[in-house]
């Protein structure tokens, strides 16, 4: 499992060779390997789009050994900080 806190910003991707599609939110709560948060940005194929949830949920998969490796090949993580 990562070190992500409530209060952080992060920006979770959803294909592993896609960059253009991902939502941003602030961390609200984290609970057994889900991470809530309030939705500020949401992006597909590049552009933004403002028919959303205000919050959504993502798992951090934190030691999948499959998923990390497909997202460490493209040099980046599935859910990131920023």
């Amino acid at each position: 499992m990562t070190n992500f806190k409530i209060g952080q910003k992060i920006r979770s991707y959803d294909f592993f060779s896609r960059t253009d599609c991902y939502i941003e939110g602030v961390i609200t709560n984290i609970c057994n390997g889900l991470i809530e948060f309030n939705v500020t940005k949401s992006i597909s194929e590049g552009q933004e789009y403002t028919d959303r949830p205000e919050t959504m949920q993502t798992a951090d998969i934190g030691n999948d050994v499959f998923s990390d490796r497909m997202f460490e090949r493209l040099g980046r993580h599935r859910i990131e900080a920023i």
